[in-house]
């Protein structure tokens, strides 16, 4: 069955289901947006550029940006790593600088072969950054002074390098390979940046999707806290200065095959530009935030400055000037974007939809199904003061009542007079209960999803996730708000997310938005995986299989309606209206004995709080101006519990009308001729006896559409 958009149930038009401020919100709070600075930056500059500079966007130019973006981006991807990981390498350049020469000797002095060479220099980065990671890791040296120190003995070995070989370095042997990694292009691209955009890719993938970088974020972020899970952060600081001296070398290899030059000056100064490129980039310096991404547009920016202080022909100095200017602007745009970015995104996010819910009923009428009594009133307490917030009742063959509790546990008491016990810890909010056809306690648990609970108390978590819907900004694959559930003939379970935006421990800013962000969700047991049955609910809450299986009865609470999806059959996968206008908020739905429903009200309908849904402003306003616990929310402290048939008509209600014992009532569950009360916010589960006219020969606990349910259904007269 495909999922059935059942956003048309709200009555609005089809264009208020778009948002232009909550996609700006999500956008907003998306983490790949920290990127937006450099970037806008990176674009801006080159249009700039583009109309400023003759010649800017010729070929040749945009190759010798594309070489530098190569040889610069090495170095500040392996920058990147170590500030990342909390520290700083300010030696980069030299190493780069050690590099070209070790590559050139091999290659024109000892003879090797030009992968050979570019090995050895590669090795000779490995060598220093291991060096730099002694000192740092091993030594815990501070970084800054370590790294400065090495810079100086590093230029130094450069200097005498270039002393010892000046001579022998003039002879330069021609070979294909030296002459390609040099001057070969794979159609505009040279090698240099070729290999730079795969190192980039697989870095990036590394960093973001790999134990080896969350390890590198981690330890920058809190070297305290990643300690105490287990992850060494000197291990990970040596790792980073380690690559990030073999990302030099590399960089030096391609400076030797281009350049061929036997200056000691060779790599000065790239310290100072590599830094600037990741800053640029928005690489924090305070280390655990950071992207090799980000960091190239920070080098894009550096190599079109430095290749257009050469076209405009500046004096060099301009070059530095420039760069200052751009981190300046950088800094200043950054700052302010990071200050005020989840400000913003926090004001976008409530976008509450208007709701016009019908006439209301007037349930203080006498002589009407709804009139208010004293029927629960006197509903025998079982777990008093033990409970706190039995959400749902279940019962199994031998009479062992379960609820949950607000603290994520599952109460068990074996009879209404047993004071109880703890049968299992969900470690989240469970709410709705069933049961399957061994026997297995589902539950509905908010935070966590769709868990199975065997009789001996064991856990399986059956369906926390499903697939993300692909034009969606937001990640909506986490079920966040599971809610009540129930069992199909084919073992499948349908259960309702009442929201795909906030956690259920957030319901307050769900109901005060009241859009259409819920769904029905589908586990299938013979592929293990859950599928959205019906989306763009609003706020659907309980969920009851029909008496024949071919439906499922859904309560949508905040539109006061309870509508009926075909799960097999002709009509599968069509949503059909079966009480509407109600005059309150329903909540769990159960079978009855006698093939009718029991529906439970959270609260009732009042005129004020009706207005107020349709004014999607003044809940706009409430949101932004008032605390949390001061939103305006429904009334939710009344107790109200009806049966209703198959096509919706209301046949009697059940009130508590003094309050007293049950102010607020979720579920209703029959069971051997009596009723089980449970509510979010009570301190005990209520048990009242039904008058033998009330009480039919189904049994509840089967699963619709079984043999035995047929049969029981037969017996009862209802029409399967």
């Amino acid at each position: 069955m495909r999922s059935v958009d059942a956003f048309k149930l709200t009555g609005r038009p089809v264009l208020s289901r778009f948002s232009i401020g909550r996609s700006m919100s999500d956008i907003l709070s998306r983490p790949w947006v920290e990127g937006a600075v450099p970037l806008m930056l990176a674009a801006g500059l080159f249009l700039l550029l583009t109309v400023s500079t003759p010649g800017f966007t010729s070929p040749g130019t945009q190759v010798i940006i594309a070489r530098n973006i190569g040889e610069i981006g090495l170095i500040a991807m392996g920058l990147t790593i170590v500030l990342v990981a909390g520290g700083i390498d300010l030696s980069v350049g030299a190493m780069a600088g050690v590099a070209n020469f070790v590559a050139l000797i091999a290659f024109r002095v000892w003879g090797l072969s030009a992968l050979e060479a570019v090995a050895l220099a590669v090795l000779s980065g490995v060598l220093m950054g291991t060096v730099n990671g002694a000192l740092i890791a091993g030594l815990k040296t501070r970084p800054f002074v370590t790294t400065l120190v090495t810079l100086m003995t590093y230029r130094t070995l450069v200097q005498f390098m270039q002393q010892g070989y000046a001579d022998d370095l003039i002879n330069q042997p021609q070979d294909t390979t030296w002459k390609l990694l040099g001057a070969g292009r794979i159609g505009a691209l040279p090698m240099s940046f070729i290999v730079f955009l795969i190192l980039l890719v697989v870095v990036q993938l590394f960093l973001t999707r790999g134990r080896w970088g969350w390890r590198l974020l981690a330890v920058g972020a809190s070297p305290k806290s990643a300690r105490r899970n287990g992850i060494s952060p000197e291990w990970a600081k040596f790792q980073s200065y380690v690559f990030s001296g073999a990302m030099c070398g590399l960089a030096g290899a391609f400076m030797a095959t281009r350049q061929g030059s036997t200056s000691s000056n060779v790599g000065s100064g790239l310290e100072l530009i590599a830094l600037t490129a990741v800053v640029l980039g928005g690489v924090s310096l305070a280390g655990g935030r950071g992207s090799v991404v980000r960091a190239t547009l920070g080098v894009a920016i550096v190599a079109m400055i430095s290749q257009a202080t050469l076209l405009n022909n500046l004096d060099s100095s301009w070059y530095v000037v420039i760069l200052a200017v751009a981190l300046i602007a950088f800094t200043t745009l950054d700052l302010r974007f990071g200050k005020y970015r989840g400000t913003l995104a926090q004001k976008l996010a409530m976008n509450p939809g208007k709701l016009n819910l019908g006439p209301l009923v007037d349930v203080t009428a006498p002589g009407t199904p709804w009139t208010i009594n004293r029927r629960l009133t006197e509903a025998k307490a079982i777990g008093l003061g033990r409970v706190e917030g039995g959400e749902d009742v279940v019962i199994d063959r031998n009479n062992n009542i379960y609820c949950g509790d607000r603290r994520g546990w599952i109460w068990r008491f074996e009879g209404p007079d047993d004071e109880g016990h703890v049968f299992a810890r969900t470690g989240g909010m469970p709410l709705g209960l069933a049961w399957d056809a061994e026997d297995n306690l589902l539950c509905a648990v908010g935070g966590i999803g769709l868990v199975r609970i065997a009789p001996d108390g064991s856990q399986e978590t059956l369906g926390a996730q499903t697939r993300k819907t692909w034009h969606k900004i937001a990640d909506d694959s986490l079920v966040r708000a599971a809610d009540d559930l129930d069992v199909a003939p084919d073992g499948s379970v349908y259960f309702s997310d009442f929201s795909s935006r906030y956690q259920a421990s957030e319901y307050v800013a769900e109901i005060l938005e009241s859009r259409p962000n819920g769904r029905i969700l589908r586990w299938d047991p013979a592929r293990g995986n859950v599928t959205v049955a019906a989306k763009n609910y609003s706020f659907p809450n309980g969920v009851c299989t029909a008496h024949d299986g071919e439906s499922i009865l859904i309560a949508a609470t905040l539109l006061c309606r309870v509508d009926r999806l075909w799960i097999s059959g002709p009509k599968a996968g069509q949503i059909e209206t079966v009480m509407a206008s109600l005059p309150g908020y329903p909540d769990n739905i159960n079978r009855a004995s006698d093939g009718n429903y029991w529906l439970a009200f959270a609260g009732m309908r009042v005129p004020a709080y009706d207005a107020l849904m349709r004014h999607d402003g003044m809940r706009r306003r409430a949101f932004h101006e008032l605390a949390a616990d001061e939103w305006p929310m429904p009334q939710l402290n009344v107790s109200c519990v009806i049966k209703f048939t198959e096509s919706g008509e209301v046949l009697n209600s059940l009130w508590d009308e003094t309050l007293e014992n049950h102010s607020l009532i979720t579920s209703v569950r029959e069971h051997d001729g009596h009723l089980y009360i449970g509510g979010l916010q009570n301190n005990r589960i209520g048990r009242i006896q039904l008058d033998p006219s009330e009480v039919g020969d189904i049994d509840v606990r089967q699963v619709p559409g079984t043999q035995r349910a047929q049969e029981d259904l037969q017996k009862a007269g209802v029409n399967a």
